[in-house]
């Protein structure tokens, strides 16, 4: 992707704002004890997140595997993320397909409950990477 500094700056706010809505839509379906939307919108939260310092680096992935793989090589190999970080997203991932598509699966409170804390904490050092914060909306 070639973006003028400006370009990837607005695009970086873009995509943070809606890893910040995803998330806060998240905190609410939780409340409605809707597990399966809620693990959606936490996944989605840490996809825009990585979507954002990817635009940060003059990174660009296509599917979300490709995401796990550059997310993975650029930033977990790397140590600039922390590994256990790396392998929740990609639990995440798993989690969020299979309770999206898995008509016989539904995902639980208790597993919910592990997803909330990691989820958090990602989207806050992605923001604290890029130097993101919420008063830089666009």
């Amino acid at each position: 992707m070639s973006l003028n500094d400006d370009e990837r700056k607005t695009m970086v706010g873009f995509q943070m704002e809606k890893a910040n809505r995803f998330m806060n839509q998240a905190e609410m379906v939780s409340n409605l004890q809707q597990w399966d939307l809620a693990a959606n919108r936490y996944y989605y939260a840490c996809f825009h997140a990585v979507q954002a310092l990817f635009i940060h680096n003059g990174l660009a992935s296509k599917t979300h595997s490709g995401m796990l793989s550059q997310f993975g090589l650029h930033f977990i190999k790397t140590g600039i993320i922390e590994d256990r970080l790396g392998g929740f997203l990609t639990r995440m991932e798993q989690l969020r397909e299979k309770g999206d598509y898995n008509c016989v699966f539904s995902i639980s409170e208790e597993e919910l409950k592990t997803i909330v804390a990691p989820a958090q904490e990602l989207v806050k050092v992605i923001s604290e990477l890029i130097g993101y914060s919420k008063e830089d909306s666009v």
